[in-house]
């Protein structure tokens, strides 16, 4: 299977310019130019770097993971954009992390060496727990997997929706079994995240998983729509004598598309749309 590679450099912190960051219009070129030669399954990989300021170590972490999740945003609709205009909805896109992705965190330079002991302080967590079905792995999903392995210092926990619960589903005939739902969540954050981290997909039978009994879990990822279910979990995690866990939200592809141009909001990348393609090609 192919795959092209194309380089992307970033400001992580802020400018003098402002907060705004924009992707350069020679790697809107890139992009266009490489995926116009991909079909099917075939591959684009983004080779992200960031560059830095020289902000003191706890306020930059802070700016620089939300900005990490605005710009991953910006690259995957822009690939989406593309893959939508070529009609090849199944091109697969990730974004890689210079001197993060498959290194040890002690030997990346976004992390100082004492992250892994003061993950509160840092806005990181120990233990983080997400979960969804992750069918047909999207962007979307992608972004919402990439930010859970940078917040994430020992163990990250992805609950993976049971084939059981999903067979009500549109276009069911098209959804991948649990076992290649959770090869490909594995797969993905292996290849984007640091190559210490403990990843570990669970079934999830119901809303909770894990979550409910878990008392090494000290966070939940989750995105404006699923926010709700955050307060649900504490609420279980109450009645079974459980410390309530911090959230951290991402604002990710979604229905409110915040963080893109208003000309690429009307976006829709979900895994329904995907069954949907599948069922009509």
């Amino acid at each position: 299977m192919r795959t092209v590679r194309v380089h992307c450099r970033m400001e992580i912190a802020p400018t003098s310019a402002g907060d705004e960051h924009w992707l350069s219009e020679q790697f809107k070129a890139d992009v266009e130019r490489e995926l116009s030669g991909l079909s099917g399954r075939e591959k684009i990989e983004v080779v992200l770097r960031l560059s830095s300021s020289s902000q003191p170590a706890d306020t930059r972490r802070r700016l620089e993971t939300k900005r990490l999740e605005r710009i991953l945003c910006l690259i995957y609709v822009e690939i989406e954009r593309h893959k939508a205009l070529l009609d090849q909805l199944l091109i697969d896109a990730e974004v890689l992390i210079d001197g993060f992705s498959q290194r040890d965190r002690a030997d990346s330079a976004f992390f100082s060496p004492s992250s892994s002991t003061l993950e509160t302080e840092n806005g990181l967590f120990n233990t983080l727990a997400l979960g969804g079905t992750f069918d047909h792995l999207h962007s979307g999903h992608k972004i919402l997997l990439t930010m859970a392995a940078w917040l994430t210092t020992h163990r990250l926990i992805v609950g993976i929706t049971d084939d059981e619960l999903l067979k009500n589903k549109k276009h069911a005939s098209q959804l991948e079994p649990i076992e290649v739902r959770q090869e490909a969540v594995r797969g993905f954050v292996e290849r984007v995240g640091p190559s210490d981290l403990r990843t570990e997909t669970p079934r999830l039978q119901d809303v909770y998983g894990p979550t409910a009994t878990d008392p090494t879990i000290d966070g939940l990822l989750v995105s404006q729509e699923t926010l709700p279910g955050a307060k649900a979990i504490d609420a279980i995690r109450s009645q079974n004598g459980l410390k309530s866990l911090r959230t951290y939200v991402i604002d990710l592809i979604s229905n409110q598309l915040t963080l893109v141009p208003l000309d690429q909001q009307n976006l829709k990348i979900s895994s329904t749309q995907i069954r949907a393609w599948l069922d009509s090609h």
